[in-house]
């Protein structure tokens, strides 16, 4: 597991900040960029599932909860396989929704809520607090993108 002092952490976390600020000013380019972290680590989990599978098991020793521990050690050791590579294609899926426009990225960016709501707990082995920075900027920009919509049905 990877040192949460490391460059790595303080790089990924500091672009999530970035991507946070950006979606003030920029919300639909925002969430394109959140749809390329998404796209991004998509791709990763299936390189560490091929070369590194033991990388999963390893997020027991960081995970906040219980019942994230238990996860770990019972489901993804016995079906490690089918679970990452079905988050993979959640990733892909939303990071597709996010590329796109109107009730499709507003339905990606409340998937992505949830899925960064969920990892949160892994801590460290989630790059901690990258799921909560990204998931205030998809609030941001869902609250932008709401705001909007209901400016122009005010106007029309």
């Amino acid at each position: 597991m990877t040192n949460i002092f490391s460059p790595a952490f303080f790089v990924i976390n500091g672009i999530c900040l970035l991507i946070f600020i950006f979606a003030f000013r920029r919300p639909g380019q925002a969430a394109k960029a959140i749809g390329t972290v998404f796209f991004l680590t998509a791709f990763i989990n299936i390189v560490v599932l091929i070369a590194w599978p033991e990388t999963y098991l390893d997020l027991e020793a960081v995970a906040v909860y219980e019942w994230y521990v238990r996860t770990i050690h019972e489901s993804f050791r016995v079906h490690m396989q089918v679970i990452v590579i079905s988050i993979s294609l959640a990733q892909i899926l939303i990071g597709l929704g996010l590329f796109g426009s109107g009730s499709l990225r507003m339905a990606a960016l409340f998937c992505a809520l949830i899925f960064f709501w969920a990892i949160a707990p892994f801590g460290a082995g989630a790059v901690f607090p990258a799921p909560v920075i990204l998931s205030a900027a998809c609030l941001v920009i869902l609250f932008k993108i709401n705001r909007k919509r209901s400016a122009l049905t005010s106007h029309g």
